[in-house]
């Protein structure tokens, strides 16, 4: 990203911490502090770096994104993350909830489905920031200043976006999670019931056969998306969302485990910590 998108961007977001803007799909996030690996859920979502750098990790798989490379999650995924900034250079981000509706019909409006340029299965990618990627954002930035010119110009600019990104090297991803007649495209819909329905007990026969897939079928094909296998990502989204209980909420731990779908609180208490690298009783309030 060029000095100007800087510039605009840090009219925007003075302090650290994450800021909502006048486009409801579109937070800003800043940190002058580097943040070492831990593990962060990522829903839907378009993440551009405009300075600094982000690492991420999906089991064995590592992604760098930084203002040369952009993060395309199209579905709902637990990463680890590692953040590189300090003082004298921040790490800032925009980070764009992916409008389903509004990339169906960009998706729908393109005569040609790009052809795959990695044999890569994971339903993630990385793609190059373009010129035209750079000039919508910055535009993005000067309209998010005004309330009256977000609301007006803000869609067509997504649409925009979504466009150039649908576009790209990488975009065959986008299109297999994104349309239904796709193994992926179901996987993405049980990775959104399992998002929904963490706290439940959940069958994973009764789950891939409610997208027409056998179970040996549906475990294969979800760890080729995910990295993980339905279990573990069951597990992974139940941790995720007691940290944010207990962080946020002042949950007792035991209250915590039976919240978040687990049966027996020592051993939510064991995975907690084997997954954190500390008890769920130290995981303090925000």
């Amino acid at each position: 990203m060029n000095r100007k998108i800087l510039n605009e961007v840090n009219k925007l977001i003075k302090e650290d911490g994450a800021l909502n803007t006048n486009i409801k799909d579109i937070k800003l996030y800043k940190t002058e502090s580097f943040c070492s690996r831990g593990p962060l859920i990522y829903d839907v979502c378009l993440v551009l770096v405009l300075q600094g750098t982000k690492i991420g990790y999906l089991n064995q798989n590592r992604f760098e994104y930084n203002n040369k490379e952009y993060l395309v999650v199209p579905t709902t995924l637990p990463f680890e993350c590692e953040t590189i900034a300090s003082k004298e250079e921040p790490y800032i981000c925009m980070l764009i909830s992916i409008n389903k509706e509004l990339m169906y019909e960009v998706i729908d409006l393109i005569s040609k489905e790009p052809k795959p340029y990695s044999d890569s299965k994971l339903a993630v990618f990385s793609d190059k920031v373009t010129e035209e990627i750079e000039d919508i954002t910055f535009r993005l930035l000067k309209v998010l200043q005004d309330k009256e010119e977000s609301e007006i110009l803000g869609k067509s600019l997504l649409k925009e976006l979504f466009y150039r990104v649908a576009k790209s090297e990488n975009a065959h991803f986008l299109y297999k999670m994104f349309l239904n007649n796709k193994t992926e495209a179901k996987i993405a819909r049980s990775i959104r019931f399992i998002h929904n329905n963490y706290h439940d007990k959940i069958d994973i026969s009764e789950l891939a056969k409610t997208v027409d897939m056998s179970v040996a079928s549906f475990h294969s094909h979800f760890k080729k998306a995910t990295s993980f296998t339905p279990l573990q990502y069951i597990k992974s989204i139940r941790l995720n969302k007691a940290k944010e209980l207990l962080m946020n909420n002042n949950y007792l731990v035991n209250d915590c485990a039976y919240e978040v779908g687990y049966e027996n609180s020592s051993q939510f208490s064991k995975d907690f910590k084997n997954y954190f690298g500390f008890p769920p009783k130290e995981a303090k309030p925000l």
